[in-house]
């Protein structure tokens, strides 16, 4: 069993998804089998609302008993040993997660470090506009969400939405938390990406992030990538249902590539994508407290 010694940390759809395929393409970084187990976040996902929320892809217990070597995104592990029976014993130089929840948390920092004081992390950040907007598209594809983002900002100001559950703001405010890493881990244990820059010049930034990690550079494999998750959904009622029912979760992990292949332009407008007003992009931008170009 291997502990992790690298640490890719980024809000929700700032890239960390696209930018962990990439790493894990080269033959010496390795990525946990969940790539997001929050276990240094954990107390901020009431057990409640990750159970009646169907949040984890995975049962974290029953997927570390079972062997399960199959891939998942998403899980909230609460025991050490299960955390820690992640990650390959394959001699890989680096392992790393990518957790998305680190970045918001303000006690994740001080958990990382108090496990791994000498890791290496990778700060990925975003537009927080972008972000949020790209987020609320993510939870209307999901079927996470069905009402209007007006509605969903509204509710997250109000404090009536789970902790967990807020994802337009509060992720988007990424440099407290950049600060808080930043505070305990030395200079030159932490390298700082733009994802602007990332999808720009992807493979510039990996050439730093071989230069960071002491790697080949040609090691990584550029035509691995992530799905895209803007399209609209053609059935927005029963996409809800599956998705708050758990079913999807379900369907995810049994049926095979082949069928959710066929499926996908069934279920999925590529031509059509969420559309976002200017007016919606303002409220936005204003409740981030930050200036909106639309």
């Amino acid at each position: 069993m291997s502990v992790p010694n690298l640490f890719l940390i980024a809000a929700p759809r700032a890239g960390s998804t696209q930018l962990a395929y990439w790493m894990d393409s080269h033959p010496d970084i390795q990525l946990s089998r969940v790539k997001e187990p929050n276990y240094f976040s954990a107390h901020e996902f009431k057990a409640d609302y990750v159970r009646t929320s169907h949040l984890n892809d995975v049962n974290p217990r029953q997927y570390i008993k079972s062997g399960c070597t199959r891939r998942a995104q998403f899980a909230v592990f609460r025991v050490r040993a299960d955390y820690e029976a992640l990650f390959s014993s394959s001699g890989s130089r680096w392992q790393f997660e990518a957790s998305t929840s680190y970045m918001a948390c303000p006690e994740a920092p001080e958990n990382l470090k108090a496990y791994a004081p000498q890791a290496r992390i990778i700060l990925l950040t975003r537009n927080p506009l972008e972000r949020s907007l790209s987020h609320y598209r993510l939870a209307r594809r999901t079927g996470r969400v069905t009402h209007s983002l007006r509605q969903a900002l509204l509710e997250e100001q109000m404090g009536a939405t789970d902790l967990a559950a807020r994802f337009l703001l509060r992720p988007s405010r990424q440099g407290p938390g950049c600060d808080r890493i930043k505070a305990l881990f030395d200079p030159a244990r932490i390298l700082s990406i733009e994802f602007e820059k990332l999808i720009a010049s992807p493979q510039a930034r990996l050439n730093e992030i071989a230069s960071f990690l002491n790697v080949d550079p040609r090691g990584f494999d550029l035509s691995v990538q992530a799905r895209n998750a803007s399209m609209a959904v053609r059935f927005d009622r029963l996409n809800h249902l599956l998705e708050t029912s758990g079913f999807k979760t379900i369907l995810r992990h049994h049926l095979p590539m082949r069928a959710k292949a066929m499926l996908k332009p069934i279920w999925f407008d590529s031509s059509r994508m969420i559309d976002i007003s200017a007016e919606d992009r303002l409220r936005v931008a204003c409740a981030l407290d930050i200036a909106c170009a639309c």
